[in-house]
């Protein structure tokens, strides 16, 4: 199967608004609803090419291979971040770090989102996200954004505001990241784990210890390779339902 065919290209133009994205879309039968999983790149996938984002790396592809798509299918929105842009609700500017510029492409993923559930059989209570890297700080920013919309995440190799984790307590999340990370340092992810448990948040960590990831031929940050292979982790993505608080 070639995964890049497998996605078909698209983008979204709403006014101001826009941004292309890949969609898989499963053998639909007639009357069933399937579960939606929302991948968002790193920031070396950014761009307009609409093909990076599934070609770099087993985020997106993962989700669509036949064993998967046997026991667990689903459709996969794999949205492609513009090159200047950054998955999060605002972002540092690189001259002046404690400048922080608003931006709207988080948001943008929602809309994308919504159209979808206006037009395919998406299962409501079955929405998930996750992301590397860059990624992995949108996956958070994505469920803070829209906690109610959410059934589970999984964030590898990333970070987030860990104030605004009150809102998601309640989502069901998993954390990859290895100990010798050299561009995300691991103390991003456990500084959220540990928020999490202390307010009773639903919370999964697995951390490679210094040096496995290059025991694997791979650099340390590169830990969304193991974590996109965990085939515990697939089972328990699928298995999440959205939380009605």
């Amino acid at each position: 199967m070639n995964v890049l065919e497998a996605f078909k290209p698209y983008e979204y133009v709403d006014g101001p608004a826009r941004m292309k994205y890949r969609l898989f879309e499963p053998n639909v039968e007639s009357g069933k609803r399937y579960p939606l999983v929302v991948f968002l790149h790193g920031a070396g996938e950014r761009g307009d090419d609409n093909e990076r984002h599934i070609t770099a790396n087993e985020g997106a592809t993962v989700w669509v291979r036949p064993d998967v798509q046997a026991k667990h299918p689903c459709f996969v929105l794999a949205p492609q971040c513009p090159q200047d842009g950054y998955w999060g609700t605002s972002f540092r500017v690189e001259k002046d770090p404690y400048k922080l510029v608003p931006n709207c492409y988080v948001a943008t993923v929602l809309l994308i989102i919504e159209e979808l559930l206006s037009i395919a059989p998406i299962d409501e209570d079955r929405i998930y996200v996750t992301g590397l890297s860059m990624g992995g700080f949108g996956t958070i920013a994505l469920l803070t954004l829209n906690p109610q919309l959410f059934a589970a995440g999984v964030v590898v190799c990333g970070g987030g505001n860990p104030e605004r984790l009150h809102r998601i307590k309640h989502i069901p999340l998993w954390l990859f990241h290895a100990e010798d990370d050299d561009i995300v340092p691991v103390t991003y992810s456990r500084v959220l784990v540990q928020k999490l448990k202390e307010i009773g948040g639903k919370v999964r960590y697995t951390e490679y210890p210094a040096g496995y990831m290059n025991s694997l031929g791979l650099p340390p940050h590169a830990s969304w390779v193991p974590a996109y292979r965990t085939e515990e982790m697939i089972s328990w993505l699928f298995e999440q339902r959205r939380c009605k608080e």
